[in-house]
């Protein structure tokens, strides 16, 4: 099982408290379009794959900056 949390800005201002969702999903590869898919706009601040450990698998900022972690574990 693999967690996303997709972290943004709920009025799109930066330096304001973020919001966090959660989804969860049976593969990474999903997890990885859904990163995708979710990683547009003024609000959208990072988003991370986790797995059932906690483990911080995936990033993607708003940047585009992509750091893959999976390798390192």
């Amino acid at each position: 099982m693999y967690t996303t949390c997709r972290q943004f800005y709920p009025n799109g201002i930066e330096g304001e408290s973020m919001e966090c969702t959660w989804k969860e999903f049976s593969n990474i590869e999903k997890a990885i379009k859904y990163c995708y898919r979710y990683s547009k706009g003024i609000r959208f601040a990072r988003v991370t794959i986790e797995d059932e450990t906690g483990n911080e698998l995936y990033e993607l900022l708003a940047d585009g900056q992509v750091t893959d972690y999976r390798e390192v574990h």
